[in-house]
């Protein structure tokens, strides 16, 4: 009888829904991506199927870092990350949470580093693709919860600009005028890289 926690036995989509599902309400995209992984794992059985499951990884660690980053995190006199630096742009956002672990901050670059890992080395194995994904979603999980005390950035309509991909946006709220009392609130979005603009009513 297979051993349920040998590095070889099985592991399907089916066993990460209680964890994927609060990255469907906050990220959709992000948890696509690891929902992919999840599955494909089931079936994998050469070091090109796990290294796929890397880079699937080390994309959704990107866009999950996009999505809690905010430009008012970084000092005046930093740069700012490139919008693919994930480890960079997960540092400003920790630090910026009052009660942030720090081994939270180690383990979530070190997991960012076995994503790259799995992606590139020739001898990767289930075991190394399994611990990524697993790991991946704990910190993950852990840091919607750090967001949802302090900046609910997670909720946010836009994290970057669907036209150029930048992560300078603007978000002006207001409400409209109405003689019979206040009207509708409104937001409208720009970004500064490009002329993208767009008009929402609040939810």
């Amino acid at each position: 009888m297979e051993n349920a926690y040998s590095p070889d036995s099985k592991i399907g989509l089916e066993d990460f829904v209680p964890l994927l599902q609060p990255l469907w309400e906050k990220h959709a995209l992000v948890a696509r991506k690891l929902s992919i992984v999840a599955d494909q794992i089931q079936g994998a059985s050469s070091v090109e199927e796990y290294q796929q499951a890397g880079i699937l990884i080390r994309d959704a660690w990107i866009e999950f870092a996009q999505k809690l980053f905010n430009l008012s995190f970084v000092p005046q006199d930093n740069d700012v990350p490139s919008p693919s630096d994930a480890k960079r742009m997960l540092e400003h956002i920790m630090v910026h949470w009052p009660s942030c672990p720090e081994k939270l901050i180690k383990v979530s670059k070190e997991v960012i580093d076995l994503a790259n890992e799995v992606q590139h080395k020739r001898t990767t194995d289930l075991l190394s693709a399994k611990w990524c994904l697993l790991t991946t979603l704990f910190a993950m999980l852990l840091m919607l919860d750090l967001d949802s005390q302090y900046d609910r950035l997670a909720d946010r309509r836009y994290y970057k600009c669907p036209n150029c991909g930048s992560l300078y946006l603007v978000c002006k709220k207001d409400r409209e005028v109405d003689y019979d009392g206040p009207g509708a609130e409104y937001e409208e979005w720009s970004c500064e890289q490009c002329d993208w603009q767009q008009f929402h009513y609040s939810d």
